[in-house]
């Protein structure tokens, strides 16, 4: 039998939604869920959900941190429900997702869109967020170098039309 892992990186309210079309376009898996230790007992409410493992970390999802109970496990699918049309914001969720054997990763978003997200594209998403910072880190500083040489001239400026 087929598998899919989900990892509640979304609300319950959403997950309500979402799980109806989750299991029209995956007939016949068994689905699996990954959560944190809180959401345990609102999950095992869903009879669609075989087994539920627990995130045993309090902060979000992130790479460096290893799941033992999913080591060595394969699953067929991941999917990521998000919070939003496009899932940006989400790049933890999706990086941690690499930690973890899939033949498949998709993204379901808040209207119940389910879309296939390639390992190599996950990976350039992540080559983008770090030259999006590196351009950020650059602009900042030039426009902090030119409010630094140009404000003290602007100052006296102001200062001398006052008097």
């Amino acid at each position: 039998m087929k598998t899919l892992l989900i990892i509640r990186s979304a609300s319950m309210q959403q997950l309500d939604k979402n799980l109806v079309e989750i299991e029209k376009k995956f007939p016949g898996y068994e689905i699996h869920m990954l959560t944190h230790e809180h959401s345990v007992k609102l999950v095992e409410k869903y009879k669609s959900i075989k087994k539920v493992y627990v995130y045993p970390y309090k902060e979000g999802f992130q790479a460096r941190n290893k799941v033992a109970e999913l080591q060595g496990k394969a699953f067929d699918g991941i999917l990521i429900p998000v919070t939003n049309i496009t899932g940006a914001g989400f790049f933890n969720v999706l990086r941690f997702s690499l930690t973890l054997r899939a033949k498949q990763r998709f993204i379901c978003n808040l209207v119940s869109d389910i879309w296939e997200v390639s390992p190599g594209r996950i990976r350039w998403m992540g080559i983008k967020n770090i030259l999006m910072s590196a351009v950020s880190l650059l602009c900042a500083g030039v426009v902090g170098i030119a409010v630094v040489l140009l404000l003290p001239w602007k100052l006296k400026k102001l200062e001398r039309k006052g008097e």
